[in-house]
């Protein structure tokens, strides 16, 4: 893993009004369950897994599993898990940060 960068600004093509919205929403969320009814009513339970998949696999590639062990406890293709390790090295430091909050522990060079 590559060490910690200054934090990147945000993506100006995501960046406008009605994601900032969207944002502002999703931060009032108070519990699990707030999550679930929120989500539910604005994805399909198809996108809801392959987010949950993403992050899953960030969290076993942040704390140092190979490749192999993250598919075979994912069951996601390499392509996905070769897109989250990318964004996890060169990406806005989301999910990092997440990871680091939720008490995940990156691996040791």
């Amino acid at each position: 893993m590559t060490p910690p960068r200054a934090r990147p600004t945000v993506n100006p093509k995501l960046k406008d009004p009605l994601a900032d919205r969207f944002c502002e929403a999703v931060l009032t969320l108070r519990t699990v369950e707030e999550c679930y009814r929120f989500f539910e009513d604005v994805a399909t339970v198809g996108e809801i897994k392959a987010m949950a998949q993403r992050l899953e696999i960030a969290r076993l590639l942040f704390a140092g599993h190979t490749y192999d062990e993250v598919a075979r406890r994912t069951h996601a293709s390499s392509a996905t898990i070769s897109r989250v390790r990318r964004f996890l090295e060169y990406g806005a430091d989301g999910y990092r940060l997440v990871l680091t909050r939720l008490g995940v522990r990156p691996a040791s060079r």
